[in-house]
């Protein structure tokens, strides 16, 4: 079995979330599986690509998001890093 490297603990969540493009676009909605200080994994039903770039949305209304860079992916499942905005 792989060893999992990781920086930060994961947390446990089933929180629904929101998937976007970066410039906007409604991508679909998913569950977040669970959830650290850098990243999160992100099981959804989302039938086309996944962009390598996107915004995860924790409301309808986008007002909570992070961007986020896809750095895995499985049928449906994604692991993503937030990305940093300085």
């Amino acid at each position: 079995m792989p060893r999992v490297q990781r920086k930060e603990p994961r947390q446990p969540s089933s929180a629904v979330a929101f998937l976007y493009s970066t410039d906007g676009w409604p991508l679909g909605q998913c569950k977040m599986e669970d959830v650290s200080k850098t990243g999160a994994k992100l099981v959804h039903e989302i039938k086309d690509d996944m962009p390598s770039q996107l915004m995860l949305s924790l409301s309808r209304n986008g007002k909570v998001r992070r961007q986020c860079r896809v750095v895995w992916k499985k049928e449906k499942e994604l692991g993503v890093r937030f990305v940093n905005k300085n």
